[in-house]
């Protein structure tokens, strides 16, 4: 009887325990802070821009959701966390034609950004969101950004790697496709990363053979010297009014190498 006594005394406190930790006011059931997407905020070369109070200069890095020279791709950036103890994030896409959102892939919560490599169809809208979890499973969810893709312009002269004398240079592309009339040449100096001239071109041809679309290279103020590298690329834009912002692509990129001749 009184080994019946201890065994029931045991598995008493056995179960206290247990209810106690399931109750432990030291689990953590608090979500991250929402994580914060970035948005379309401009394009690189646009005229520098306000965010709290801070004149912004828009680049590649800072510009929000936006198109890559690299594929026909998306990244999708987002704030940096708030919180130390996470764990991953989920992003998710939907579009009009497709409105139930879909998990597309899975990373680490130490990245800063989603680069959305899929098959992505021209000047169709995508909406992405993410969730983020930290080690305990708790989640909290972003708000929406989108963005449309638009074809790539493809550069055609000069080579890349190409020595070039800039006293008679034109800069030609050929254009993705013939909706799109709207485009911005960036230049950097390959050295500095310094972008250096950027100005936008209208193309509307109306010949049946028009010329390619084309650029003077800029005079420079100091001149480039022998050897100095640019690297250059097109982005192209439409803009819809649905949106209220534009569509966009940028072309790879190539750099030539100054040789006076």
């Amino acid at each position: 009887m009184r080994k019946i006594c201890i065994l029931a005394g045991l598995l008493l406190l056995v179960l206290t325990y247990s209810c106690a930790a399931d109750d432990s006011p030291e689990k953590d059931k608090i979500p991250p802070a929402a994580p914060d997407l970035l948005e379309h905020l401009g394009d690189t070369g646009d005229d520098p821009i306000t965010i709290d109070g801070i004149e912004v200069i828009l680049d590649d890095d800072n510009n929000g959701i936006d198109a890559v020279p690299d594929g026909k791709w998306i990244k999708v950036p987002w704030k940096k966390f708030v919180d130390n103890d996470l764990s991953h994030v989920k992003v998710y896409r939907y579009t009009v034609q497709n409105p139930e959102p879909q998990l597309i892939d899975t990373v680490p919560a130490s990245e800063d950004y989603y680069l959305d490599r899929s098959f992505l169809i021209e000047r169709e809208w995508y909406y992405y969101y993410i969730e983020l979890y930290d080690a305990s499973g708790n989640f909290s969810v972003s708000d929406t950004v989108s963005y449309a893709l638009l074809a790539k312009s493809t550069l055609t002269s000069p080579e890349g790697g190409a020595a070039v004398n800039p006293n008679n240079l034109r800069l030609y592309w050929r254009i993705g496709d013939s909706q799109t009339t709207e485009f911005r040449i960036l230049i950097w100096d390959e050295q500095t990363g310094e972008l250096v001239y950027h100005t936008d071109y209208s193309y509307t041809p109306n010949d049946e053979n028009p010329a390619p679309p084309n650029v003077p290279f800029p005079v420079m103020t100091p001149a480039p010297v022998n050897g100095q590298v640019f690297r250059w690329r097109v982005d192209s834009f439409d803009y819809d009014s649905e949106h209220e912002m534009k569509m966009g692509s940028e072309s790879e990129e190539r750099t030539f190498i100054i040789q006076y001749k």
